[in-house]
């Protein structure tokens, strides 16, 4: 979610007819077509915009409103719901099932709640004795979303220190019906530790009865919100721990050894119910990073033990079916899209003279044919010879991969920025220094957005100024960018987010 100052774009990109799918047989790159910008319109300002991945809809809020903005129409944003409880509040997540679509939300003035934007339906998290707003109004530390199971936990922290009920401001766990909006807190002193392998069951770590024992367990069925008898065993069976800085739909299997002791021990994947155990044969203890899942495909990395997200890590692709078939695709990236029928994009490292630069790739998932996004596109100038390998200059190439949302069929924009430099500058200038013969400053940006069927479109929207703060692609074409600003009223110091619609129409190719 993003929300913020300054100026929010939305571009639609009408993928109009394009040509008919074909499949890269080689690793040369198809030809390379542009986009015509042909329209821009302004949605106004607002104070909260919250994006889904399964919906076409993007929801805005306003005051205490919320609106809808539907990414495949050309109409305003239309209003859902109107309650008191939203102004001052924050959208963290968002779960459709059926007919109901729950928000979560925290708030500077409330407790946590849950609102359903068609009925306007409140539950809200509350937590007895608990002073409101106090010093601290609580928040949505973490969340999982079980839509198969039809429920949600919540971990709710951060609230008044003086009456939070836990030591330390440690956690309190909710569990919430997406069918009915019905809420479950659980006892004080819980804490979630894992789910059984297909996440209907959530197993947590009840107050330790004797000083020096393990805290015992305690199983949930996620769909009911009731307590179980059947404690899935972590010892003997597969399982998906909880990772409360890790909300992704695709989920981990870990399995633990005897000889290891607690230590897990990564064995597949669980998505929406569907269980995928392999086992990869890794020298080294490995644990999901980030995964997405497109069409019935699924794209992974794995990063080493002791290693952050943001590090490059090897990038594996598993068909969603019996049994499981894993493939390693290349052994470090720093991003991934997914595309229909298991073609990719991916982000390398390492490249360029100095190796500090990144390059992007598109891979066909059935010749594993890949060819580099930007063949034939011209470049910045090589670095001059006496700047080469100087440690004060800067040279360096980064790509964002952004996934395309919602329905039809998937996109993936690839946005190149290029920065070449002379570090030397400013330090020598602050020191009445100059430098002898300066680098010149450059910058070099590119947006290419490519289709499932790898055909490639460039965009000059993105060459001028600054990079947005939000870049949302849908499926259907439409590409929403902004940036955030704050706004002060009086002694009150307000978010903002201001929306504005731009087409681009795909093109042919270039002459």
């Amino acid at each position: 979610m993003k929300t913020k100052p300054a100026m929010l774009f939305v571009i639609v990109l009408a993928v109009a007819a394009p040509p008919s799918a074909r499949s890269v047989q080689s690793a040369t790159a198809p030809p390379l077509r542009d986009c015509e910008l042909t329209e821009q319109r302004d949605i106004g300002v607002w104070d909260d915009v919250f994006l889904s991945d399964d919906q076409d809809d993007i929801i805005l809020r306003r005051g205490d409103a919320l609106f809808s903005l539907s990414v495949t129409g050309t109409t305003d944003p239309r209003e859902l719901t109107k309650a008191s409880i939203l102004a001052n509040s924050e959208i963290v997540a968002c779960a459709s099932t059926g007919e109901r679509i729950w928000l979560f939300l925290q708030s500077t003035k409330t407790s946590p709640f849950a609102i359903d934007a068609h009925s306007g339906k409140v539950s809200e998290f509350k937590i007895p004795r608990l002073s409101i707003p106090g010093n601290n109004t609580p928040g949505i530390q973490s969340h999982v979303i079980v839509r198969h199971a039809g429920a949600a936990l919540l971990m709710i922290a951060g609230g008044d220190s003086d009456t939070w009920p836990r030591d330390g401001n440690r956690p309190i766990y909710f569990w919430i019906s997406l069918k009915s909006g019905r809420i479950i807190r659980f006892p004080v002193g819980w804490d979630l530790n894992y789910f059984s392998r297909d996440q209907r069951v959530a197993v947590f770590d009840t107050p330790q009865e004797n000083r020096f024992q393990r805290r015992p367990l305690q199983a949930v069925d996620m769909e009911t919100g009731d307590y179980v008898e059947r404690i899935p065993d972590r010892r003997k069976e597969l399982c998906v721990p909880f990772n409360w800085t890790e909300t992704q739909v695709v989920k981990p299997l870990y399995v633990r050894h005897a000889e290891s002791g607690d230590r897990d021990h990564f064995a597949g994947i669980s998505l929406r119910g569907l269980v995928l155990p392999f086992d990869l044969h890794l020298k080294e203890t490995s644990y999901l990073s980030i995964a997405k899942a497109e069409d019935d495909f699924a794209g992974f990395r794995l990063r080493r033990e002791g290693a952050t997200a943001v590090e490059p890590s090897p990038f594996w692709l598993v068909g969603l079916k019996q049994p499981p078939n894993p493939e390693h695709v290349t052994p470090a990236i720093s991003g991934f899209a997914m595309l229909k029928r298991g073609n990719c994009v991916y982000a390398t490292t390492g490249d360029g003279p100095n190796g500090a630069s990144s390059e992007a790739f598109f891979r066909t998932h059935s010749d594993k044919s890949t060819w580099n996004v930007l063949d034939g596109v011209q470049r910045l100038p090589e670095l001059d010879n006496q700047f080469v390998d100087k440690d004060y200059v800067e040279d360096k190439m980064t790509v964002n991969v952004i996934d395309g949302f919602g329905s039809h069929n998937s996109l993936a924009l690839c946005l190149f920025s290029h920065l070449r430099g002379d570090m030397r500058s400013h330090v020598l200038s602050l020191q009445g220094k100059r430098p002898g013969k300066p680098l010149k400053p450059m910058t070099w940006r590119r947006a290419i957005i490519l289709t499932s069927d790898g055909e490639r479109y460039m965009t000059d929207v993105f060459r001028e100024g600054n990079v947005p703060d939000l870049i949302w692609l849908h499926n259907s074409g439409k590409v929403i960018m902004g940036k955030h600003f704050w706004q002060t009223s009086g002694s009150t110091r307000e978010r903002k987010v201001q929306l504005s619609e731009t087409t681009l129409r795909l093109g042919r190719k270039r002459e």
